[in-house]
């Protein structure tokens, strides 16, 4: 691999920048650059830096840019490296200040060369614990020996970038905003082979994030010139939406090719999102044996746990020999989703117990399986709740677990990738319901507009009727009200404690109920608890209520506030604890029980204690 930044050091192509403006630095780059070409065309090279500056991200983190852009002058890559100690304002980087800045002048017949040295550099840059070195940096000997060490690393790169358990690998979006625009350009100069060359040497994840920030019709082009094995792995990373797309534009044969080579659990996944005609259309296409597979795992409840197993595991059996146990890894084990835990089944497939690979590697070769089980395993049956396999997996701390039919028969596994992508799910879900949406399946900005208003506009439209109720509490006692007006004055600030404090002890409820920390059975004991946290809460505001009521209104009125807000805030804490329980009981998700719910009571039952209480005390006081 050529390095260019390497050869701006030897060739002496680095300058300290004195400057702080952006476009200043540029400008003296450009002019470096300019000094190495032998036609003049400084001008030229700095405008086409600065046009691709409006389209990329040059800012790569840690207080480092990478201007480039793509001219006719000269028939090499050339870097010019500025440096500068007391930052510059770069712009874009999060009000991070630029140390060094390396700038590429590309020749536009250049292949994927400069695209290989980004991305080699992108991955150095991270794997670099020192890289936080260069704020701090009092000369260019620090830079340069920073430089020169990702260099290094850079020409071993090559062979890790697709190794996952190499550290490094860059999983933010700073590679493909980079070289997004450059991409886009190679698409349509139709530089295919040097784009495909490119990124069959680039990690899934990476290449995933590249397709899903360019345009629909250049990801579909980009997708196939992906390599055959790149190209499942990479489909299987992309979102629905996105998959869809690339389904209905690829030929029946691609389509078979990416869908055959899907794990069960992630085709079963994509299969759900996708129109039934589409569906079929894909069914049609499996080998008799995967749409044996893919109809049975459709077959289950959805959100069980049966649509997100797998059924590619190791089995052994419990009179098997280590030995022969090992040479049934090595026949099946590369065609598994995990070989990290291997399973025991009779000879009628029901399971045993587990065991992990260590285990059986470590023990010796005429050792009996049977000899090294323990008889403690967890456990998934197939209907069961995907909310209650992310339990497990919490509980368990395991990657992955195994999935029985009531017979106990060893039907597949659930791996933690699935389980994580569950949780953020139901995370996501539970949150909107919190505050009173239907839970959203796409992202925000890929919602249609209408979806958003329908998902809000229920309960806006059901709290509307409940407020109503406000109102008449209002009407009951307006002749207390028209006597003594002072009484207004406090009834926002009381119902709208009451409120928070209502959605603050529902919210506690329902994450501890979907982490398992809090039960049915558990009622009374946080009754208890919660009853002596909302007096106390109720108490400490009433206090701080009671001096303000009795300067804007005198004694009488600081009295009927201050006890109103001991009863208004208990009452409130109360309601938000219980209705998560009520819910539950009635077989209902407790977050539903929103905080605009909880809010809504809370103002019915403030305003009705409120004015109540001051009716009687009023009253007594005979004012």
């Amino acid at each position: 691999m050529s390095l260019h930044l390497l050869k701006a050091i030897e060739e002496g192509r680095v300058v300290e920048l004195d400057c702080s403006d952006k476009a200043e630095a540029l400008v003296v780059l450009s002019s470096k650059i300019e000094e190495t070409l032998s036609s003049k065309g400084e001008c030229m090279i700095l405008n086409k830096v600065m046009q691709r500056e409006t389209q990329a991200v040059t800012y790569m983190g840690h207080g480092i840019a990478c201007p480039h852009a793509r001219s006719s002058f000269g028939d090499r890559i050339i870097c010019a490296i500025g440096w500068s100690r007391d930052g510059i304002d770069y712009g874009g980087a999060g009000g991070d200040k630029v140390h060094l800045v390396m700038l590429y002048s590309i020749p536009e017949k250049c292949g994927n060369e400069y695209l290989n040295e980004m991305a080699s550099l992108a991955r150095a840059i991270r794997r670099d614990s020192s890289v936080g070195d260069l704020k701090g940096a009092e000369d260019f000997s620090v830079v340069e020996r920073r430089m020169r060490c990702w260099a290094g690393d850079m020409a071993g790169t090559k062979d890790d970038a697709k190794n996952p358990s190499v550290p490094g690998h860059v999983r933010s979006k700073d590679l493909s905003q980079l070289l997004v625009p450059d991409i886009a350009e190679m698409l349509e100069e139709g530089k295919f082979g040097d784009l495909r060359s490119f990124l069959a040497e680039q990690p899934a994840a990476e290449v995933e994030e590249i397709i899903e920030d360019i345009t629909p019709r250049q990801s579909i082009l980009l997708f196939k010139l992906l390599p055959r094995n790149l190209a499942g792995e990479v489909f299987s990373l992309l979102d629905y939406p996105l998959q869809n797309q690339l389904i209905m534009n690829m030929a029946n044969d691609d389509t078979k090719q990416i869908i055959s080579a899907l794990p069960p659990d992630d085709r079963t996944a994509l299969f759900e999102e996708l129109p039934a005609n589409v569906t079929q259309r894909l069914l049609d296409l499996l080998s008799d044996k995967d749409r044996k597979d893919a109809l049975k795992l459709l077959s289950y409840p959805k959100d069980s746990v049966g649509r997100l197993m797998t059924n590619k595991y190791v089995t052994v059996h419990p009179d098997w020999t280590v030995a022969q146990s090992i040479e049934q890894i090595r026949r099946t084990g590369s065609d598994s989703e995990t070989i990290t835990m291997v399973y025991i089944v009779d000879d009628k497939g029901v399971l045993i117990d587990d065991l992990r690979l260590r285990k059986i590697i470590l023990a010796e070769p005429q050792t009996r399986i049977s000899d090294l089980l323990d008889g403690h395993y967890a456990l998934l049956t197939s209907i069961q709740d995907r909310e209650e396999a992310v339990a497990m997996f919490k509980k368990y701390d395991l990657f992955a677990l195994p999935v029985v039919d009531p017979d106990g028969v060893l039907l597949g596994i659930v791996t933690s990738d699935d389980i994580l992508d569950v949780s953020e799910e139901e995370a996501t879900e539970d949150f909107h319901k919190t505050v009173g949406v239907s839970p959203l399946e796409d992202d925000y900005l890929d919602a249609s507009l209408l979806l958003l208003y329908r998902s809000r506009i229920p309960w806006l439209v059901t709290l509307v009727f409940v407020n109503l109720l406000s109102g008449a509490g209002l009407a009951y006692f307006e002749d207390l009200i028209s006597s003594c007006v002072a009484l207004v004055f406090f009834l926002p600030l009381l119902i709208g404690s009451s409120g928070n404090a209502g959605s603050q002890a529902a919210t506690l409820v329902i994450r501890s109920m979907s982490l398992g920390g809090i039960k049915v059975s558990d009622f009374i004991k946080v009754f208890a608890r919660e009853l002596v946290v909302s007096v106390g809460l109720g108490l400490s505001m009433s206090v701080a209520v009671f001096m303000l009521a009795w300067w804007r209104s005198g004694i009488k009125i600081a009295i009927v506030v201050s006890i109103s807000m001991v009863i208004i805030v208990t009452y409130g804490s109360m309601m938000g604890m219980m209705l998560p329980f009520i819910f539950r009981k009635l077989k209902a998700d407790p977050a539903a029980a929103s905080g605009p719910l909880v809010a809504s009571l809370a103002d019915i039952s403030g305003v009705m204690i409120y004015l109540g209480i001051a009716s009687a005390m009023l009253k007594r006081f005979g004012g």
